[in-house]
């Protein structure tokens, strides 16, 4: 349960803290900044969205969001200090503190607000310059409120360094995934599909699999979806390692399965995407049919690990995206697929070969378990913190 306490200090309206400057801003669409490259910042409602030659503004200087501003997401910031030159557009208000006004208080303030009373529209949320004005804000006397904002500043900034410390954990760790898996099934390296293995042969896709297509009946016909035909798109199977998959975000009826002519696959195949993107792989845990994006691949015998299989089409997404045709977006048909060369060593290297991958596989996805966590845990203390320093009970 959350307890929200009252604020110690005297609540003011935002209007008597400071002058609005909104009659100074001038847009700049993203082609009329980049004519003009530069350092100076160009805010916009969400924060910086790119640099210019030159200011309209000096700081110091306080930005609030004026129109769609993530105003009711608790956990980014709507309100920004900055000292120096500064160009904005319209989608911020500019607001200068006024003598007695610390302005990085006031931005620390000011994201603690419960904008729903504030913004009107229900699409596009906008904070008017009259609402704004009857903003409440807590205004302790100015000394506090710099020690307020010096320790909130030292937090904040505590707080975003270890959560870019987490993303760049999380990408080390996808790159090692990805190398490793690449030098798990082509130990040598080198370009696909890398040298046959001792004992082991080198078979197409085609020859080893049978290709099954896909289709999506009309989108619009509610009777052609449903839960008979657990169907699979691109956007259903994993974006990094292969993984199990038994259903997506949709399903199909008996009718929408006859509708768009696909055949449904039982369990124990593999799933490629062919298209948008191109490259991504899971393997079945039940029976399944695929949208026109995918193709699924029935082992034709049991010479072949699934999971190694799996492996080596993820390892080849950059082969199959270089074979790729197609005027709109790239697209595998099926003969490309048929044709891709597979490097298989024998079977029980190549379960041995996926048990080690899979026994990563599970180490990572422990750790990542754990940095979301503690992701989670940060970016909900950042806003706790700054409501308790606000309000006067963190100090």
């Amino acid at each position: 349960m959350v307890v929200v306490t009252a604020p110690r200090w005297p609540m003011v309206p935002l209007g008597a803290l400071v002058d609005c400057l909104d009659a100074r801003r001038v847009p700049l669409n993203r082609a009329q900044r980049a004519s003009r490259p530069g350092c100076v910042p160009y805010h916009g409602a969400s924060g910086v969205a790119g640099y210019v030659d030159r200011g309209l503004f000096d700081g110091p200087l306080v930005l609030l969001g004026e129109d769609s501003a993530p105003f009711f997401d608790p956990l980014r910031d709507v309100a920004f200090f900055h000292d120096g030159p500064l160009w904005a557009g319209n989608h911020v208000h500019v607001l200068r503190p006024r003598t007695g006004v610390d302005g990085r208080f006031l931005a620390h303030a000011l994201n603690t607000v419960p904008f729903g009373a504030y913004v009107e529209g229900t699409t596009r949320p906008k904070l008017t310059r009259a609402c704004m004005n009857s903003l409440p804000v807590p205004c302790p006397p100015l000394p506090r409120q710099r020690m307020i904002a010096r320790t909130l500043d030292h937090h904040m900034d505590r707080i975003d360094r270890q959560l870019r410390e987490l993303d760049a954990k999380a990408a080390a760790a996808d790159e090692y995934v990805r190398v490793a898996i690449h030098h798990a099934v082509l130990p040598r390296g080198g370009p696909w599909p890398g040298p046959v293995p001792v004992h082991g042969v080198m078979r197409p896709v085609g020859g080893v699999f049978d290709i099954v297509g896909g289709g999506t009946p009309d989108t619009g016909n509610a009777a052609h979806w449903g839960n008979d035909v657990m169907w699979l798109t691109p956007a259903d199977l994993p974006a990094g390692p292969p993984a199990w998959v038994g259903h997506g975000a949709r399903g199909l009826s008996a009718t929408g399965l006859a509708a768009c002519r696909a055949t449904r696959v039982e369990a124990g195949a593999l799933v490629i995407s062919t298209r948008a993107p191109v490259g991504r792989v899971g393997m079945t845990t039940a029976a399944v049919a695929v949208s026109q994006g995918c193709k699924a691949l029935v082992p034709r015998g049991r010479d072949v690990d699934l999971r190694h299989a799996a492996l080596l089409l993820r390892v080849a997404a950059p082969e199959l995206r270089r074979r790729a045709g197609g005027s709109v977006f790239p697209e595998v048909d099926t003969v490309t697929l048929a044709s891709l060369d597979l490097c298989l060593p024998p079977l029980h290297q190549q379960r041995a070969v996926a048990a080690k991958v899979w026994d990563m596989l599970d180490r990572q996805a422990r750790q990542a378990h754990a940095r979301d966590r503690m992701r989670a845990v940060l970016r909900e203390y950042r806003p706790a913190l700054r409501r308790a320093c606000i309000n006067g009970h963190g100090m």
